[in-house]
């Protein structure tokens, strides 16, 4: 009787088995729809969003770093990758000729000021000549016109008239030809009688001679023209002859930027504005806020040396990319030090929000809530 009891025990519990796997299979195909109808509910809410790529990389501005005069290097301030502030210097130019040349452009703007006091002078002497000059002539007019009257009465000579009347063209003669050089000494000071020495145009030519060259000795010195990082340096070597307006070496800039090269299907919520994620590959912990900043007017292909030619029987559709410049919202901690090329993902937050009921939330773009902020 025990047997009989415990074997029909065992079939009971054997037949429970069944029985649960039944019920969870059955909770499993209930719920599994369920599950997929809000996994696909969740995602066509969700959906276009936030757009993101990884097609994308730091960027920041290079200045090619030349000299404006022509010389021989003398001295490099600094080494490969060394920061560098607007200002420093970078290297130098042997200065001698440039020294010989402001030493030649000051003795000239002395010549320059010395000629001019003489020609002022020479000019006051002029005028004084034709004031003695009318003199005469008033002189000699007012002689001629008595020895002419002598004669009409006989009591002088035809002789000594004709004398005095000679005497009277040659007075005016040399009125005209003091006033000719007052006239000519006049011009060469560009009409400035007495002014200062300085305003005549000789002297100017010849001071801005000799600005221009101490220019070109100041230019000896490079300094940097921005804030930022020397590269290729190694380039340039001390005894180096430089030609003013060539490129020595690179100076890379302190202002990033991200471009950011999205497909042409992602396009359609995106705006100006519209606030950005972005992660960097070399320090994932850190995630940076920024903005699109604008929009390139073609895509890459666009701008290729060699476009591609679509007008051939073999044409296949290829999805374009379209760069896109973002800028961060606030400048890097000085613990994170970025380069440029540096590879970063970045997510955009449209805004745009699909409703099950009702319009479509439209995508922003200045007021958008920062990306960084959301959950």
């Amino acid at each position: 009787m025990n047997a009989e009891s415990s074997i029909s025990v065992d079939d009971d519990s054997q037949g429970d088995v069944p029985r649960q796997r039944r019920g969870l299979r059955r909770v499993l195909m209930l719920a599994a729809p369920v599950v997929v109808l809000v996994g696909a509910l969740y995602f066509y809410l969700t959906g276009g969003r936030y757009e993101s790529t990884e097609n994308a990389s730091l960027q920041t501005g290079l200045v090619a770093v030349s000299a404006s005069v022509s010389g021989k290097v003398v001295a490099i301030e600094v080494t490969e990758n060394q920061r560098v502030k607007k200002g420093d210097v970078l290297f130098r130019i042997n200065t001698d000729g440039f020294q010989t040349s402001v030493a030649a452009a000051e003795a000239q703007l002395a010549n320059a000021r010395t000629d001019v006091g003489a020609k002022q002078a020479d000019y006051q002497e002029a005028m004084s000549q034709v004031s003695a000059a009318q003199a005469r002539a008033a002189y000699a007019r007012n002689e001629a016109a008595r020895q002419a009257s002598l004669l009409r009465e006989g009591i002088s000579s035809k002789a000594q008239a004709d004398q005095a009347a000679t005497e009277a063209r040659t007075a005016r003669d040399a009125i005209a030809a003091a006033q000719a050089k007052a006239e000519s000494l006049r011009a060469s000071l560009a009409g400035q009688i007495g002014g200062p020495a300085d305003a005549q145009p000789a002297v100017r030519q010849a001071a801005s001679q000799l600005e221009s060259a101490r220019i070109a000795l100041r230019d000896a010195v490079v300094r940097a023209p921005q804030d930022g990082v020397v590269t290729r340096v190694h380039q340039l070597q001390v005894g180096n002859y430089v030609t003013a307006g060539r490129t020595v070496f690179m100076l890379s800039g302190t202002r990033f930027w991200v471009q950011a090269n999205f497909k042409e299907n992602q396009l359609r919520y995106m705006r100006v504005g519209q606030p950005v994620l972005v992660k960097i590959d070399a320090f994932p912990d850190h995630k940076l806020k920024a903005h699109v900043a604008s929009f390139s007017p073609g895509t890459g292909n666009s701008f290729s040396i060699l476009p591609a030619e679509n007008a051939t029987g073999n044409w296949v559709k290829v999805v374009q990319r379209l760069p896109v410049e973002i800028a961060l919202d606030e400048a890097p901690a000085a613990d994170l030090p970025l380069h440029t090329g540096l590879s970063v993902e970045v997510e955009v937050d449209t805004g745009h929000q699909r409703h099950l009921f009702g319009a479509d939330t439209p995508p922003y773009a200045p007021k958008a809530k920062p990306a960084a902020d959301r959950p």
